[in-house]
C-alpha cells in the first residue's frame, strides 16, 4: 500500500485495517514510487493520495500537470466545457474545492478510475488490481475511490 501523507495513511488504515508493514510512504513522486514497487508477490496495490497526486497519476506525470491537460482529463470524466471555462488560467489545485464542495463525487470517482487504468497499463502486470483512493487532507478521509 502506497500512501502520500499522514491523512492518507490514517484514513486508509481506518477503512482497511492492514498490518503496519503493508504501508509504504511514497514521498513526492508517486509515479516513481509506483514504478519502484517490487510486484513479484503482489496481486493488489492500494494507492491513497491527495487531489494533485491523483491527477498526476491519471496523467502519468511526476511534475505539476499543465492546466490544459487537467481540464482535458476532467472533460473525459464528464465535466462540460462551460463549467471549466473559469479555470482556464487556474492552478490544478484550484479545481479540487470546486469539485469537492460542489459534491461532484461522480467526477472524483472517474478520476480515480482513470488513475487506476493508467497505473495498471504502465505496470503491465497481468492480474494486478490497483485501487486508487482520493483523500481530502482537510477532512482526513477517503472521499472517492475506484472501488
Amino acid at each position: 500500500m502506497l500512501y502520500q501523507g499522514d491523512a492518507a495513511k490514517r484514513s486508509h488504515r481506518h477503512l482497511f485495517s492492514l498490518d503496519e508493514a503493508c504501508y509504504r510512504s511514497a514521498g513526492e513522486d508517486m509515479v516513481g514510487s509506483v514504478l519502484s514497487v517490487d510486484l513479484k508477490d503482489v496481486s493488489r496495490l492500494h494507492i491513497s493520495v491527495c487531489w494533485e497526486t491523483m491527477v498526476r497519476m491519471a496523467l502519468w506525470t511526476s511534475g505539476p500537470p499543465p492546466i490544459h491537460e487537467v481540464l482535458a482529463l476532467l472533460k473525459r470524466a464528464g465535466v462540460a466545457d462551460g463549467e471549466l471555462s473559469p479555470f482556464i488560467e487556474a492552478d490544478a489545485r484550484d479545481l479540487f474545492p470546486w469539485l469537492y464542495y460542489g459534491k461532484r463525487f461522480d467526477v472524483l470517482r472517474k478520476i480515480c478510475n482513470l488513475a487506476k487504468a493508467k497505473t495498471e497499463s504502465k505496470l503491465g502486470k497481468k492480474k494486478l488490481l490497483v485501487y486508487c483512493h482520493l483523500v481530502s487532507e482537510e477532512a482526513g478521509t477517503i472521499i472517492a475511490s475506484n472501488l
